[in-house]
Order: structure tokens, then sequence, then C-alpha cells
């Protein structure tokens, strides 16, 4: 349930009085350990004004976005089934296909957003509450489309001890749009494949619906609460013992953009490559595109930049991580951020006709590279000179303002 509007032009307004006391610094940085102690004290960096940031970041963006997700996986779950009980009909298998896309839609704003429950338990950028549900919906890049033939064939179930490279919403799709026989594994003699392939489906959709509705009810106030813990950091939260943890912890999920969407969406089919990323070696490598059999990787893509752009704004009169920035005087580079995320939309709306088919046409690697560094020339090479231009600012002088924590997986990415 979103916060009254009230509270939010409450903590508006007192965020707009502490401005006025405020000295403009162009190297002013948010100080993490100034207001720890609980102090109203200067309330443009002060707890206070941390905790009303995240509290309509968390009821107006992540929660919704998850109740969204549940809703379409809950739709997915049904059209699945109806293609299950009749594997062979063509309309049944286009609307599971259309709730795929839905449901996938709706699953790459959560891309962006892994916190909390929905993020790492445990080793590199493990985050504050995380309990791994992320890796039961969708575990981008792994995914083997062999294994999940053959654990259709085999009849294997579908649940939390299910290997991570045959199931979510990624073996769905293979599942869902890839037809006949697959060359690398050809399936045994007179075994049916179209209905082995719906029935495991079928399985994998419901359990993702089982652990969409797990995720959601996590947040809510009426179940977990995770809302409350996010929300009250460093006021009673039993996760997060000051807002700049929480703050941290966003920070962190917000580089899926800079390691995930430009890296590895953008720059390996590009075949620009990245630190993270080896360049596969040719003009251009539509096989590392995220969603190559639906077409839709450069709608997943637009799913992530909106999503990181809507924790800067705020938003439906919501704060956003601008605010923090215009109380220190430093409102400049949020709106060179919301600049350069506009162009890459522009960018990426404007390929013709998609982003998966553009990929196709780059002619050669090295007017690609030119294109990314002059952004100009060839569209899709152009898009990666765009984003990397808005995650530039965000890494180097945002992070550094807000005193924000970067992933371990970061460390000493320059390109």
């Amino acid at each position: 349930m979103a916060f009254p509007t009230s509270r939010t032009v409450l903590a508006t307004l007192v965020l707009s009085v502490a401005l006025a006391g405020c000295p403009s610094d162009d190297f002013q940085s948010f100080d993490s350990n100034q207001g720890d102690s609980g102090s109203d004290g200067d309330m443009l960096v002060s707890d206070a004004a941390r905790r009303a940031v995240l509290s309509d970041i968390g009821a107006s963006i992540i929660v919704p976005a998850l109740r969204a997700f549940s809703d379409d996986a809950d739709a997915l779950q049904v059209a699945v089934d109806a293609h299950a009980d009749d594997p062979g009909d063509a309309t049944a298998r286009d609307a599971a296909q259309a709730a795929w896309q839905a449901a996938m839609a709706s699953w790459q704003r959560n891309e962006v957003l892994q916190l909390g429950p929905a993020g790492r338990a445990s080793g590199i950028d493990a985050t504050p509450g995380g309990a791994d549900l992320r890796a039961q919906i969708y575990t981008y890049p792994f995914r083997t489309p062999c294994a999940i033939d053959e654990a259709a064939l085999d009849g294997q179930a579908a649940n939390e001890n299910t290997a991570i490279n045959i199931k979510g919403l990624g073996a769905l799709e293979y599942l869902l749009y890839f037809d006949g026989a697959n060359p690398d594994c050809p399936p045994p003699s007179g075994a049916d494949l179209t209905t082995a392939r719906a029935a495991y489906a079928q399985r994998l959709a419901d359990f993702i619906a089982v652990v969409a509705d797990d995720l959601v009810t996590r947040w809510e106030p009426s179940g977990g609460d995770f809302l409350a813990q996010w929300s009250n950091a460093g006021a009673g939260s039993s996760v997060y013992a000051r807002p700049q943890d929480a703050l941290d912890a966003l920070s962190v999920a917000l580089f899926y953009v800079e390691q995930e969407t430009k890296d590895r969406k953008i720059a390996g089919p590009t075949g620009i490559g990245a630190t993270s990323v080896t360049p596969c070696g040719e003009a251009n490598c539509p096989d590392r595109l995220e969603s190559q059999l639906s077409m839709r990787s450069g709608a997943h893509i637009r799913a992530n930049l909106v999503a990181f752009r809507d924790v800067f704004t705020g938003v439906d009169t919501g704060m956003g991580m601008n605010d923090l920035l215009r109380g220190i005087d430093r409102g400049d580079l949020a709106d060179d951020l919301i600049t350069e995320l506009d162009a890459t939309l522009a960018r990426l709306d404007g390929l013709d006709p998609n982003y998966d088919t553009a990929i196709t046409e780059i002619p050669d690697n090295d007017t690609c590279i030119n294109a990314s560094a002059n952004r100009t020339g060839e569209p899709p090479c152009a898009l990666h000179g765009d984003i990397s231009a808005a995650m530039d600012i965000f890494r180097g002088p945002i992070v550094g303002a807000l005193s924000l924590a970067t992933p371990s997986r970061a460390a000493g990415d320059n390109d």
C-alpha cells in the first residue's frame, strides 16, 4: 500500500526548508556518517531525509513493481496451463507467448531492484535481507537449452532445488518459442518433445507464480512487511542499521544497468565487449542477445532503463534519489543523468525495426566501436555510447556525491 500523498508532501517540504540554509558547493558530498545519531540537524543530509526518499522509492516503485509481476506471473501460469492442455493448439501457444512477454517485461523492472528478499543471501555482493528469490524467477545469463530439453523429457520437477540453468523465465522462453528438435541434442526416437516441453513449461510457470507471490508478500505491509524494514532504516529496522545502508544496497542493485544492461546486453551482442564480457570476435553477435528467440531483447533493455530512471526521478509525486542530490546542491548531476538516459531511450525506441534485428545489420567491429565512441552511425553501436555516457555519470560523480557503495564486481571497471 502506497503512503498517503501528505506524507510525501511533508517530506518534500522538509527538504525544501533545509535547502534554503544550505550553502552551494560544487564539491560538496553526501556524508554517509552525518546524522547517524538520529538528530534532525541538517535535514538535507540527515537520516530523516534519507528515510523520506527510501520510503517513497519503496512504496511507489519497489512494491508496485513486485505486485505487477505477481499479477503477470499468475496470468502466465493460466496461459501456460492452457498450452499444456493442448500443446498442438497454435492459438494457445500464442497466448502463452504473449503472457510470457508481459511477465518478462514486468520482471525486467525488478531486475534493477534486486533488494532485500530478491537479492543474494550470501557471497559476493550479498544484500541485507537477501533470500535469493530472484534466482528462482530469472537466471540470466544462465540457460542451457539441451539440459532444458533433457529435464522436459525426463519429467523433472520445478522447485527451489532445480538447477538454475534449466528454470525460470529464461528456460520458459526456450520451451515456448523453440520449434522442433534441437540439432545440438536431438531427442530419442519416438519421443514426444512437443508435449514434454509444454508439460515442463507448465511446471516452471506454476513454480514462478508461487515464488512471485512469496516475494511480494514478504514486502507487503500485510505480510512480511519488508517495506517497513526498508522505510525505517536506522529507526527500528533490524535489517538496515542506518539509512545509508539501505541506499548502499540500492546503489549496488542499480549497478545492474552498468554490468548487465550496458556490458552484457549491449556491449556483448554488438561485439564491442567489456571488462566482464569477452568480445565474440565477429562483426555482430546475435547469439548473445538476451532473448533471441522471442526478439524481445530491446524491450528488456528499455524496462531496465525506465526502472533505473524512475528511482532517480521518483514517480507519482514521490521523491527519488535526485532529491538527495538537489539537497546538496548537486541537482546538476541528476539533470545530466536524466538527459543521458532519455537520449539512450530515444535511440533505443528509434531502432528500425527493433534492437534484436539491428544487431544483425552491424557491418564490422571497427565501425561499431567508432559509432559507440562518437555516438553516431550504426544505431545499436551508438546506443552503447549513449548508455555509457549515462553510466559514467552514475558510477562516478553521483556515487561520489552521495557516498554510495559499489558492487565488488564493478571494481576496476572503466569501460
